[in-house]
């Protein structure tokens, strides 16, 4: 799998930049707000924390947990991590509390390298489960610092074979009808998504693509590995900010960046300045396209918008073609995978009916390898040799794929994918909570909101901003329900089971408690008053 004949190809995660520090050492590769770091410098740090990570005990196939913002030292990590052949685990950096003890737990995670900022959090966690954590930082708790590991002076490349085919990460995926997936991804199948992507946008050498998407994201991961394939600089930031986008994007003179959540529709709603005609970038890469506004986007910022559909799982299997491609569409199949519309049956359906959107790959190792420790899932997921996604759309007669929905409950809310399940499962943790449903709501960003369907006890006098208050002590900022309506009971169908479908039709009633309208904010910093 190639961008091009006879241009790099490579297979391993660490390889583009071991690659282009050969070629270039001198040329720049990382831009951030005070530093800039040459391929060479870059292989350098990776290299020395590569065997720092050795000297203290990973081993190859050993799974090592990062929970750091994106920086320098992170790309350090990652890399050094791929290089001695361990397994990278990415931790949201929001998770605490049951959804980070799952990881550790599901992982068997023997070491965490962490920012400062998590370690109480981990500390927290990692006293549930039943074996020893390592947690290496540079908190006064931390027997081993992080900043030792960055600063280790053996540059020497640690001489570990990889194999392509070898798990390089495990990424949590939200559940949708269960607990959080660990998606097992070898190395081919990360820089596949790399070259996927540089095939979509046209990356180039020239190029220099801003990244301020997590690293426990695949977006932030496929940006990164795109850049070092092509030979590219990236400008990094450890977190997004809509008032700093445009001014980042002239200081970089960054030409191509991803959009997920509401961005283009946060940056339509700026009010016009000069960055409309002026500023550096050529393309977009949005999911999805806002095709309700596209064509006025891109003349006001003068730049393309492109789009393509994958998952953690499969890889980015459709995408657009700039104005070939049909309002709506995501796109054509990519020429390295076939995919398909299945009914429940798994017959593959004409065009235009809807069903499953199920993929297969033409080359070895650019799906994932499965599920960690969930055999039946994987083998659910892989049914007749097809990757089924879980996703419903149908394709034209011409082969433009449309995406209609998720087949199972989930939502997706400022970038990030949300399970049902596990947001139910803390709101029934709240001891006034007889049960719950949780749905998605409508929202102005393209997105969805949380909307959480409560039955209390019959005793019960908790109000919605003290629900709220817990929620937000107890889960991810990006998980709280932004609604409450209370029930007296759930709908349910004649097995039982709740009509979560009921709930999503109703959707924001009259009843429906808006923790906006009521003056209040969830942020990453806790609940704001407005």
């Amino acid at each position: 799998m190639s961008i091009d004949k006879g241009k790099l190809s490579p297979e391993l995660v660490h390889e583009g930049l071991d690659y282009w520090a050969d070629i270039q050492p001198n040329e720049v590769f990382l831009l951030t707000n005070d530093q800039k770091v040459t391929f060479g410098q870059m292989r350098e740090a990776t290299n020395a924390a590569a065997n720092e990570l050795i000297k203290i005990g990973v081993k190859p196939g050993e799974m090592v947990g990062v929970m750091m913002s994106g920086s320098r030292e992170y790309l350090s990590i990652w890399l050094a991590i791929s290089k001695i052949g361990a397994i990278e685990v990415p931790i949201n950096t929001a998770y605490k509390g049951m959804l980070l003890e799952h990881v550790i737990n599901t992982a068997k995670l023997r070491y965490v390298l962490s920012a400062n900022d998590h370690v109480e959090t981990l500390e927290a966690a990692c006293s549930k489960v039943d074996f020893d954590v390592e947690i290496i930082s540079d908190a006064e708790s931390s027997s081993i610092k992080l900043s030792a590991i960055l600063a280790g002076r053996n540059t020497a490349c640690p001489g570990v074979k990889v194999n392509a085919e070898q798990a390089a990460c495990v990424l949590f995926t939200s559940g949708t009808t269960g607990p959080s997936k660990g998606v097992v991804m070898s190395h081919a199948h990360q820089v596949s998504f790399g070259t996927s992507f540089n095939n979509i946008v046209s990356l180039k050498k020239a190029d220099t693509t801003y990244n301020y998407l997590p690293f426990f994201h695949i977006a932030a991961k496929f940006l990164a590995l795109g850049s070092l394939v092509a030979g590219a600089r990236m400008a990094l930031t450890p977190t997004f900010s809509l008032s700093r986008f445009w001014p980042d994007v002239e200081k970089f003179e960054a030409t191509v960046c991803i959009a997920v959540g509401g961005l283009c529709h946060m940056l339509r709603g700026l009010p016009p300045s000069e960055f409309d005609f002026k500023n550096s970038l050529r393309l977009i890469y949005a999911v999805p396209r806002p095709t309700e506004f596209l064509k006025e986007f891109e003349k006001r910022f003068q730049l393309e918008i492109a789009e393509g559909y994958g998952s953690t799982e499969t890889n980015l299997v459709v995408y657009t073609d700039g104005q070939k491609t049909p309002e709506g569409s995501c796109g054509r199949s990519s020429p390295f995978f076939d995919v398909v519309i299945m009914d429940e049956a798994g017959n593959v359906l004409p065009p235009n009916a809807s069903g499953e959107i199920c993929v297969r790959p033409h080359h070895p190792n650019t799906v994932m390898k499965g599920y960690l420790d969930m055999p039946e899932k994987t083998l659910e997921a892989f049914s007749n040799l097809w990757l089924h996604t879980g996703d419903r759309g149908y394709v034209d007669k011409d082969g433009f794929f449309y995406f209609q929905d998720r087949m199972k409950d989930a939502m997706r809310r400022r970038g990030e994918n949300i399970s049902s399940f596990e947001v139910e499962r803390m709101v029934n943790a709240h001891p006034d909570v007889v049960e719950s449903a949780v749905v998605a709501a409508d929202s102005e960003l393209d997105e969805d909101e949380v909307l959480a369907v409560i039955v209390l006890k019959e005793e019960s006098e908790v109000t919605n901003e003290q629900l709220l208050t817990f929620f937000a002590e107890t889960m991810p900022y990006f998980m709280v329900p932004r609604y409450i309506r209370t029930l007296d009971k759930l709908p349910r169908t004649p097995t039982q089971k709740v009509r979560k479908v009921e709930l999503r039709q109703q959707g924001v009633t009259q009843d429906t408690w808006d923790c906006i309208l009521a003056g209040l904010k969830v942020t990453k910093n806790g609940i704001k008053r407005q």
